[in-house]
């Protein structure tokens, strides 16, 4: 299994290009389609429904006729351009402490996009010899999960990151939320499993 990452643009946000067999899968999809190559893309998979890891889902979808995978409340708020803070991806961008001031020249947008597979709490399905878990991890957004391959790669989405505190203040963020399920989540997860973060660069959970 190869694991391909590039950056959005957005943010430096993640997009994951996962391929075996002849088949690939792709989590947080951006604009980026040139990766594809001669794989058969069977699904695509998001993290949590905010605008800089959903991007991409139409045109890649359009393009590859894959289905999108993700939790049920995730499903309901990638419909709502308030509720995946594209239209307001501008104020958005500008509340990430992280991002220097200078590079935030992103303009807010209408974007929706649709859901073909939900899920509650978790769901776990074998992919080119994979085992595939999702997982819901409440917090940073009401749609956010995690998605574990193998027990050996973790895709965390903005639930983990390796020097970065989880930000749980933006519109649909809980405290309460991730104290109660996503943290002990994030805090079961084997030492040792490679972490790749909606942001940043990967590393190993110690």
């Amino acid at each position: 299994m190869k694991i391909h990452k590039y950056d959005s643009g957005l943010l430096h946000s993640c997009m994951y290009f996962i391929e075996e067999n002849g088949h690939a899968i792709v989590i947080d999809p951006c604009e980026i389609t040139d990766c594809i190559g001669d794989n058969i893309v069977d699904y695509l998979i998001i993290t949590h429904e905010h605008y800089d890891h959903i991007s991409g889902v139409n045109k890649w979808k359009d393009r590859t006729g894959a289905k999108l995978i993700c939790s049920e409340k995730c499903s309901t708020n990638i419909t709502d351009s308030k509720k995946n803070m594209s239209r307001y991806f501008d104020v958005f961008c500008g509340m990430q402490t992280w991002v220097p001031r200078e590079e935030i020249k992103i303009q807010a947008v209408e974007y929706i996009c649709t859901a073909d597979i939900t899920f509650n709490d978790e769901k776990i399905f074998n992919w080119q010899g994979h085992t595939i878990e999702l997982m819901e991890l409440p917090g940073h957004s009401e749609g956010s999960i995690g998605i574990c391959i193998d027990k050996d790669h973790f895709f965390s989405g903005d639930s983990l990151f390796e020097n970065y505190p989880i930000e749980l203040r933006f519109p649909g963020g809980s405290k309460k939320q991730w104290n109660t399920k996503g943290k002990l989540r994030i805090e079961g997860l084997p030492r040792g499993i490679r972490i790749w973060p909606g942001h940043f660069d990967d590393f190993i959970l110690k």
